[in-house]
């Protein structure tokens, strides 16, 4: 295993005031120096939230969809993910549409930039309650007709289509998560597991062992975080201050033989669940510099192969 570092945008959710954090010092930096603090604080590898790039104008964008490879590669890293956190489940057609068209302009320019996989985090159902809408059967074929359109499109440009398992969405545990890949039946469909959705979603449901267990077959990304509360109410911490046991998650990753990148996720400390708000009252730590650094140095020896 080695770590990663995630390069994300100010405002990373859209919804400022409503859930995420609001800004990180390297937010409004060249991607190409990102790139470079990663490498200088030990990362072999950097994940982007793919909206960063969105804020370029058309010409910065398309150099950086036929530079950003190269530039990484001549750094002797990899661009382990890229996040595009578009789909929800809304029984809104014309939305899904919209969201599958933003999802498949990732998938060109994250093929475009060499990049191992896209992940989707796929809200809706539990939160935003969905459920109200629509029942559990019409949201799994919703779910299932998404993912199989966007990991189509991927599959055809030499990608994986990364789905990750969450608290309050609805792929919350292992057995619909894998019934949704069973019901898609594409051979590029993987999971991305995120140890703040392991440890408030699945950890009360079975062992952390268990769980990697059954998504061994599909797991090709990791993210690393710190959590404390209970689903509906719950904060994200400074690694080391939460409820996640870091060694014995490197050590059920080992077990299962995963020897893929450990991405560091943090974005600041903001509250989830229905009353969710980001850190709108203080700065939180949004320092990068301290933030990557720290991280690397905590997660190292657990992580680091």
């Amino acid at each position: 295993m080695k770590l990663s570092n995630e390069i994300w945008p100010n405002n990373p959710y859209g919804e400022m005031g409503v859930t995420g954090v609001p800004i990180n010092s390297w937010g409004d930096k060249p991607i190409e120096w990102c790139v470079d603090r990663s490498k200088e604080y030990g990362y072999s590898a950097v994940d982007f939230f793919f909206t960063r790039f969105l804020e370029f104008d058309e010409k910065e964008y398309v150099r950086l969809s036929r530079e950003l490879k190269g530039y990484v590669a001549d750094k002797e890293m990899e661009i382990a993910s890229v996040g595009a956190h578009f789909l929800t489940l809304t029984p809104q057609h014309w939305r899904r549409r919209e969201q599958i068209e933003a999802m498949k302009k990732a998938i060109d320019f994250s093929a475009d930039i060499g990049a191992r996989t896209v992940v989707a985090y796929i809200a809706g159902y539990y939160l935003p309650q969905t459920y109200m809408l629509m029942s559990r059967k019409e949201a799994m074929q919703i779910m299932v007709d998404m993912v199989k359109e966007c990991a189509e499109y991927a599959g055809e440009r030499g990608l994986t289509f990364s789905i990750e398992p969450h608290q309050e969405t609805f792929i919350n545990l292992p057995a619909v998560t894998l019934e949704v890949i069973e019901r898609v039946g594409l051979d590029n469909v993987r999971v991305t597991v995120d140890f703040g959705g392991m440890e408030l979603g699945i950890r009360p449901h079975m062992e952390i062992e268990e769980a990697f267990r059954q998504f061994a077959p599909y797991l090709d990304h990791v993210h690393a975080k710190d959590i404390t509360g209970v689903i509906g109410n719950w904060n994200m911490c400074w690694f080391g201050g939460g409820l996640v046991n870091f060694a014995r998650y490197a050590e059920a990753l080992r077990a299962i033989d995963y020897d893929g990148y450990v991405c560091v996720e943090w974005e600041g400390w903001f509250k989830g669940g229905p009353g969710g708000v980001g850190d709108m009252d203080m700065p939180g730590l949004a320092d990068m510099d301290r933030a990557s650094l720290e991280a690397y140095e905590f997660l190292a020896p657990h992580f680091e192969d």
